[in-house]
């Protein structure tokens, strides 16, 4: 395990913490931004995504939380097992009328290249969801 991130992304959301952290933990938000996925369900402390066939694509175990501050958990990507979990943390920080969110991640796998992308796909679906409550689904592929 690392001590420093592989890779971190910082913006500003437009939103109050609660909305911020309730989008982050709730499997039925991410259809409303997540770029790749337009189910995910929760299953105890991880929120699994599917794909359209009903496949899981990624799991995210919690694996620490600080309520409305921090969520640290495991990345599994299971569109392609082989490639060993990783881990992430969001952090969130309210400012006045937005909140700071910080996404950190460690022990990106060889290869792992993508995960940036993805990342960022996400984070500016998020952010225009919460922004303006306009399912974004920033997807390559077609999507």
């Amino acid at each position: 395990m690392t001590a420093k991130p592989d890779y971190v992304l910082r913006t500003f959301i437009r939103c109050s913490q609660d909305a911020l952290w309730s989008a982050l933990t709730d499997a039925d938000a991410a259809a409303n931004y997540h770029p790749y996925t337009p189910d995910a369900v929760r299953d105890g402390d991880a929120i699994v995504y599917k794909l359209p066939d009903g496949s899981d694509m990624l799991i995210c175990r919690e694996t620490a939380r600080t309520p409305k501050t921090r969520i640290e958990a495991e990345f599994a990507p299971q569109w392609a097992p082989d490639i060993p979990v990783s881990r992430f943390v969001w952090i969130i920080a309210p400012e006045g009328p937005h909140c700071a969110l910080t996404l950190e991640h460690y022990d990106i796998p060889e290869g792992g290249g993508g995960y940036a992308d993805g990342w960022e796909r996400l984070v500016a679906g998020l952010k225009t969801w919460l922004e303006t409550g306009e399912p974004t689904r920033i997807g390559g592929h077609g999507a």
